[in-house]
């Protein structure tokens, strides 16, 4: 997941389930939580448009890998930005109406 101006943006398979029930429903519940002490999150609802223009989504993949896996060459990277080459995957842009977060780091 990657944050910009309040925006988030995830990437997915094009023909999940996920993908399919956002083309009749644009409002999503959301969690993002880290699974491993202290504990930190965020929560809401909002909306989620797909978004399909591979050099856009091509851009969100490398904040998305940079972040999380550190390394633009490294073979799962590669094979998720064949995905969205190809069409195969695509970005969902999630639009927080309200969210709360939670960092019991702070306590």
């Amino acid at each position: 997941m990657y944050n910009r101006y309040g925006t988030y943006y995830i990437l997915t398979v094009k023909e999940s389930k996920k993908t399919h029930n956002l083309s009749r429903d644009e409002t999503v519940y959301f969690c993002v939580d880290d699974p491993n002490p202290p504990y930190k999150g965020i929560r809401g609802k909002g909306t989620a448009r797909i978004l399909e223009e591979v050099n856009f989504n091509l851009d969100i993949w490398k904040k998305i890998m940079a972040r999380y896996i550190g390394n633009l060459a490294d073979p799962m990277a590669i094979a998720l930005k064949d995905e969205l080459k190809k069409g195969d995957s695509i970005v969902l842009e999630i639009s927080p109406k309200y969210f709360s977060t939670w960092d019991y780091s702070k306590q």
